[in-house]
């Protein structure tokens, strides 16, 4: 019997200017969430560490030191983690003991100007060498799987979702200097098939396009995001997903 829902991902996954445009992780956003709206509907605890901007590699990193501090208090099969992947091309730049969340276009938003010209140089260059074809699927493969297996070991269930991007088969991996130009697929058809994944080549399954298509994301001066009758949606397409998992 699960007792306890962990979510983490992005803005998409706490609920982001649920509560009002502008807002995020308020108690409103939280319990408005699919997360809340799921671990209200169950009767579960509900553990969320998704924070807007977030990328993907940050969201293993928390989730696994999350599950090692929940493994104090409830056993394994007590526990469902459910993930929404957030933008492939996100990354972060640590400077001066400080975490700044790289995503193409903040350099557009009020914060990018109070940002050490150091940390706007670095961003500059890197936005420039983002790779959404080949590079990002295959970063993205490692850090799947690196959560994935972290759970098997554990024993411990797991549902994910793309929140806003699908992942494709890439054409070339140049960490494969001999052999870069044809690049191992079996880790792919792995995550295609995995029984856990929703939909994870599908683009029109992604959580922003599906919501995009019957939501507006900028009601009411909303920045990319949606209302609680948009999460409450998804939160019925995952409750048909997990709802085995639950008992």
């Amino acid at each position: 019997m699960k007792k306890v829902l962990y979510v983490n991902g992005c803005s998409h996954s706490c609920g982001a200017e649920i509560s009002y445009p502008g807002s995020h992780r308020t108690p409103e956003d939280l319990a408005g969430s699919w997360g809340g709206q799921l671990a209200d509907r169950f009767g579960l605890v509900h553990y969320n560490d998704a924070i807007s901007g977030q990328d993907n590699q940050a969201i293993v990193s928390t989730t696994i030191h999350s599950i090692l501090k929940l493994l104090d208090q409830y056993k394994p099969e007590e526990i469902l983690i459910v993930i929404g992947w957030t933008g492939l091309e996100r990354d972060h730049y640590i400077y001066e003991n400080t975490r700044y969340r790289f995503v193409p276009g903040c350099q557009k938003l009020p914060f990018f100007n109070n940002w050490p010209e150091q940390v706007k140089n670095t961003f500059h260059n890197w936005v420039m060498g983002v790779d959404l074809k080949n590079g990002t699927h295959n970063k993205f493969a490692l850090i799947y799987f690196s959560l994935v297996n972290f759970l098997k070991q554990y024993g411990i269930d797991y549902y994910c979702f793309n929140a806003l991007h699908a992942i494709q088969y890439p054409e070339q991996n140049l960490l494969h200097e001999l052999d870069h130009n044809r690049p191992t697929i079996k880790i792919f058809d792995q995550i295609k098939n995995d029984i856990n994944y929703f939909e994870p080549l599908t683009w029109e399954y992604t959580y922003f396009e599906y919501m995009k298509a019957r939501y507006d994301p900028h009601i009411d001066g909303r920045n990319f995001h949606f209302v609680k009758s948009a999460q409450t949606d998804w939160a019925n397409i995952l409750a048909s997903k997990i709802a085995s998992k639950i008992s």
